[in-house]
């Protein structure tokens, strides 16, 4: 049975929660993130599978700066 977004976002959600870096997916897959800014690349990862699937794209955030002399 293949990772779910929903099921991937639940289970990284409750191990940051946890404060663990142990995590057991719903297919029996176990790994070990080496840091809370891993877990946190995996988390985007899997929202974005999840924007994707639900038809919606990517999120992009473009932020601009003004000077004045």
């Amino acid at each position: 049975m293949a990772v779910t977004p929903d099921s991937a976002i639940d289970t990284l959600e409750t191990a940051m929660a946890q404060g663990v870096r142990d995590v057991t997916y719903s297919d029996g897959r176990k790994v070990t993130y080496q840091s809370q800014a891993e877990m946190e690349r995996a988390l985007s990862y899997w929202r974005a599978r999840k924007r994707a699937a639900a038809g919606r794209g990517a999120v992009g955030v473009s932020i601009g700066a003004f000077y004045r002399d």
